[in-house]
């Protein structure tokens, strides 16, 4: 099992419907997350940045998987506006792992 991890800062006037719009997340979404094989999946909120953790077996699969999807480009054009422009240039920023304690 692979543990993931993500960063990407919000535009400070959008944090609230960035929010919002994942309280109420799409079900064609929500499935086709866990389709991809992903479980586990978090995000959370500080300032302007979120932080995204789940879990999968293969993380290049599960993003492939996810790319590919029409539902990822719809929920990607929809939460784009709500993102600091390096997002849209930079995509999200992958965390490395330093430590864990199981």
């Amino acid at each position: 099992m692979a543990r993931v991890a993500w960063t990407a800062r919000l535009r400070p006037e959008k944090i609230e419907e960035y929010v919002k719009e994942h309280a109420a997340v799409w079900p064609e979404m929500r499935q086709m997350i866990s389709d991809s094989g992903v479980r586990n999946y978090s995000i959370y909120l500080c300032g302007d940045r979120v932080f995204g953790y789940y879990e999968c077996d293969d993380p290049a699969s599960s993003k492939a998987y996810q790319a590919a999807q029409e539902v990822t480009k719809r929920w990607g054009a929809a939460m784009a506006p709500l993102f600091h422009p390096e997002v849209a240039e930079q995509g999200l920023q992958d965390l490395p792992e330093i430590f864990r304690l199981d």
